[in-house]
């Protein structure tokens, strides 16, 4: 049986545990009275990465909820199916989120196209395993250009217009990865925990504005992360058995080649919420999807807050200010 998803709010943040495809009902009824609209008064989304898992599911929904969509990928050819599902409600892009003045240039094709952008989605990212001694520099620095420095750019391109309209939401995709180092994944982890640090700062930083802001941060989900998108240095490819890191890069691989496409989020599920919670006055910072990620931010939060860490290493008294 399908357990309904339930809201706990803890320390900052909205966890959203289990795995299923239903929303609790109080948002469930706000989103049923503000989103299924008229084409006059639908959000514009603004997504990033739309050619396949989350990004493509994310804009679905969206598109199902009468909304107008921007959908963006490398190749534009792959936003065809996308286009000829939902016609011109749906305006596909080619950009690559690497080049950074390329960002102002899409969101002012947006503005001529829709006039506003009420939602940026910047969901755009891979993958890197191996070992931080066998990645290369251009591995090194391709993750962060797309993982982190590609979504500052579009945040950066996309405030300046939801400032003028007083209004604005935007969601930047983290992962479990984001709260948690993992050895053998620690560039991916790099750039999840910048985009986490920098999504907590813009929160404070553009509420202001009407802007808000929330990082997402789901565990396992169905998406090809784990399989063909994932990006891996020569001796995880090869599978050196020279390699200091051998041990660890067969356990890694064992673990990636084990969970693709069996973990237990359904994309869909968190597609729903996002959609729903575009609607909404405020948001969490954090938005936490499935029990694994769940677990492991309540672990974290614990041994922050552990009293003989604290006693362990002392710390000086805040003053008033």
């Amino acid at each position: 049986m399908c357990i309904l998803l339930s809201l706990q709010v803890f320390l900052g943040a909205v966890i959203y545990p289990g795995f299923c495809a239903e929303v609790p009902a109080g948002l469930r009824q706000v989103a049923e009275r503000r989103t299924f609209v008229d084409m006059d008064n639908s959000q514009v989304w603004f997504i990033t990465g739309c050619s396949q898992g989350l990004g493509l599911v994310i804009a679905e929904h969206a598109l199902e909820a009468g909304h107008r969509v921007v959908a963006t990928a490398r190749r534009v050819q792959s936003l065809a199916p996308l286009a000829a599902k939902y016609g011109d409600r749906v305006k596909p892009y080619q950009f690559d989120v690497d080049v950074w003045e390329d960002s102002a240039v899409v969101v002012d094709l947006v503005m001529q196209q829709f006039g506003r952008i009420d939602v940026l989605v910047n969901n755009a990212g891979y993958g890197l395993e191996g070992a931080l001694e066998e990645l290369t520099q251009a591995q090194i620095r391709r993750q962060m250009e797309t993982n982190f420095f590609g979504l500052t750019a579009c945040v950066q391109a996309v405030t300046p217009v939801m400032r003028a309209q007083g209004s604005g939401c935007i969601f930047n995709i983290s992962s479990i990865a984001g709260m948690r180092g993992t050895r053998g994944m620690s560039l991916y982890n790099a750039s999840k925990f910048a985009v986490t640090g920098l999504t907590e700062a813009l929160a404070g930083e553009l509420a202001p504005f009407g802007i808000r802001v929330a990082c997402v941060e789901p565990g396992p989900y169905r998406t090809n992360w784990a399989g063909p998108s994932l990006h891996k240095s020569e001796a995880m490819t090869k599978q050196d058995p020279g390699s200091p890191y051998a041990e660890q890069n067969a356990w890694l691989a064992g673990i990636m080649s084990g969970h693709d496409g069996k973990q237990p989020g359904d994309p869909a599920q968190l597609a729903a919420v996002l959609v729903q919670a575009a609607t909404l006055d405020k948001l969490p910072v954090h938005m936490i999807f499935g029990d694994e990620a769940i677990q492991i931010w309540q672990t974290k939060m614990e041994r922050y807050q552990d009293p003989a860490f604290l006693s362990t290493y002392p710390h000086h008294k805040r003053t008033a200010v």
